[in-house]
């Protein structure tokens, strides 16, 4: 017998291990716990969970054989994943925004485990799944993957969407993300607007949507100076300086609605679907002014927990250091999860050469 209790810490870092390692044999591909433990000789900090600050609410985890809440979790905590034991973890059962870096692999296979997990240990969570990555012009693909049944593949839902002329990253990259929402059968939601909606506010700002619109999405809500300018200098810095300073608000304009798109996507999908996940980039899950914003216009008790998925640099190990806040300093997310950066070509010789696309920032 032990001769004491067992520390919250090693009792997280078990928990942890049982919903990082659940998920990948069905694909015959590693998983999460093995994978970091392997990935951590590079960078310590690869595969492993931040815990900044408590989350907002004391959501319920529920594991093979009873449940764990969050409020055992020490402030600043950092949650080293061990490899797998069998066991299982779902993701709360309520609004879970799960970010990405659009062209990093490890993101969209980070998520899938994170989904397969979630429904390996709990056959009853299916959340409404809300893409960034669909628009609502896109619905007829939608009804005709959901036409196939269960005959439908990943495959078939990518082509439906016509990926290879959506401009984002290569399917080949995404594939393992849908593969894990179409075997777990989840409804699958379009969060984005249509790209002429998006570029008619980028040209003219706000105006360019009806006022019911703009009232519907709350989007007439003044949006705090201090949050404002920290989105305008977050667009010029991820633009390398390359956006004009006459389209400076137009664009932000453009993220705000759609921020409040997604939000009115993901709300629309909890009350369909009793709970819901965001896929999206970083910049629209951070907690302080992206989709979790608008969130609380529109349902200030709302639960919400903000994911972020982030690159480590070399020589940069101190979790802390990779923390969104916002402009008061406060963490602008729940949890952190560390990964490789990716393999890419210098972004601002892109943008200096081709301008950049608000549909997809």
């Amino acid at each position: 017998m032990l001769s004491a209790p067992i520390s919250i810490a090693t009792r997280m870092l078990a928990i942890w291990g049982c919903l990082l390692g659940a998920a990948a044999g069905a694909a015959g591909q590693s998983d999460w716990g093995h994978w970091a433990e392997d990935a951590r000789k590079q960078h310590p900090l690869v595969g492993s969970i931040f815990v900044p600050q408590q989350p907002s609410f004391q959501p319920n985890v529920t594991m093979f054989g009873g449940s764990w809440k969050f409020q055992g979790w020490a402030e600043g905590e950092l949650l080293r994943p061990l490899p797998p034991d069998g066991r299982g973890l779902v993701l709360p059962s309520e609004l879970v925004l799960l970010g990405e870096v659009h062209d990093n692999p490890m993101h969209h296979r980070v998520r899938r485990w994170l989904i397969e997990s979630s429904r390996a240990a709990h056959r009853d969570w299916q959340p409404g799944a809300v893409f960034e990555h669909i628009r609502t012009d896109q619905q007829s693909a939608l009804e005709q993957f959901k036409a196939l049944g269960d005959a439908g593949r990943a495959d078939d839902l990518l082509g439906l969407l016509e990926w290879d002329k959506s401009g984002w990253p290569p399917a080949s990259i995404y594939r393992p993300l849908f593969e894990a929402v179409v075997a777990t059968r989840l409804p699958i939601l379009a969060g984005n607007t249509p790209r002429d909606r998006i570029k008619a506010v980028a040209r003219q700002g706000l105006p360019a949507l009806t006022p019911e619109e703009r009232t519907r999405l709350r989007l007439d809500t003044p949006f705090p100076q201090p949050l404002s300018g920290a989105l305008s200098q977050e667009l010029a810095d991820s633009h390398c300086g390359a956006l004009p300073l006459q389209a400076m608000d137009g664009m932000a304009a453009a993220q705000r609605y759609r921020d409040a798109h997604m939000a009115d996507a993901l709300l629309a999908a909890e009350q369909s679907h009793g709970s819901a996940i965001l896929i999206a980039g970083n910049g629209h899950v951070r907690s302080d002014r992206g989709v979790p914003w608008h969130i609380r216009q529109r349902k200030p008790d709302a639960r919400v927990m903000s994911v972020v998925l982030v690159e480590v640099e070399d020589g940069k190990t101190e979790p802390a250091a990779y923390l969104p806040r916002d402009p008061d300093g406060k963490p602008a997310a729940d949890l952190l999860i560390f990964t490789p950066r990716a393999e890419r070509a210098d972004p601002c010789e892109s943008f200096r050469k081709k301008g950049s696309d608000p549909s997809r920032q």
